[in-house]
């Protein structure tokens, strides 16, 4: 059984060092471009994905099942509209397939200037404690930053820019033959379950009591629960 990991913005594989050896499955934790120290990357969703399939091709990774969390479920869905023959299955988790509003890309573009003037210690400094939950154990956040930090500025702008300017995928989900699991956290601050959950109607959903990091937060229960769906819909079989 075969599964890819996508990491989110401003982040690394390291964000699923407790999920990972929980999961049934081979997995593979793949370090997206412009991250974990690399500077630089593409500045479209399609770059991005094409990256993917060409990493998945270059290891040699037959039809994996392809789980993103936040910026990787963006790329996630637009490997499910443009490469669905190279997946069994896919998942979301803590993220969306709609596009950004216009009030999310304007953020996105004063978070830009905020790198260029300011640099990137003070942008993770605000954006990684905005994505948990006030309850959130502050050591969790602190190794967010610590992993954030790796980041150079060019490599946030370009995946500022592929993330604002990205396609909206809810048809894509919603229409796809493949199976999918979308995961949400109750206590993620800038993201509803109406939102989380745009498309999933004929998708496998499921809650958890955590914020937008809840690989991190709760790995045994996220692991539950993929495992759980990957039984179901490939009998150990991927």
């Amino acid at each position: 059984m075969n599964v890819v990991l996508l990491h989110g913005l401003c982040g690394s594989p390291d964000y699923f060092d407790a999920l990972e050896p929980l999961l049934e499955a081979e997995v593979y934790a793949l370090t997206l471009p412009g991250h974990n120290g690399q500077v630089g990357g593409p500045e479209t969703m399609d770059a991005f994905a094409d990256w993917v399939i060409e990493e998945i091709r270059l290891r040699d990774i037959a039809r994996p099942v392809v789980l993103g969390h936040s910026f990787g479920g963006y790329i996630t869905t637009n490997l499910l509209r443009r490469y669905p023959d190279k997946l069994s299955g896919f998942g979301l988790i803590h993220s969306t397939a709609a596009s950004d509003t216009d009030e999310a890309r304007e953020k996105r573009n004063q978070a830009i200037e905020r790198v260029v003037e300011e640099g990137v210690v003070p942008f993770i400094d605000t954006m990684i404690p905005s994505v948990f939950a006030k309850d959130s154990a502050e050591a969790l956040i602190e190794r967010a930053k610590q992993i954030g930090y790796k980041m150079s500025k060019e490599g946030i702008i370009s995946a500022q820019l592929a993330i604002r300017d990205r396609a909206d995928e809810t048809d894509t989900v919603r229409h796809t033959g493949l199976p999918g699991l979308f995961l949400y956290g109750e206590k993620d601050p800038n993201m509803d379950e109406a939102r989380a959950f745009l498309g999933a109607e004929r998708h496998t959903c499921r809650k958890l009591p955590v914020s937008h990091m809840g690989m991190m937060e709760a790995p045994e229960e996220e692991a539950r629960l993929i495992n759980a769906w990957l039984k179901e819909e490939f009998h150990g079989t991927v």
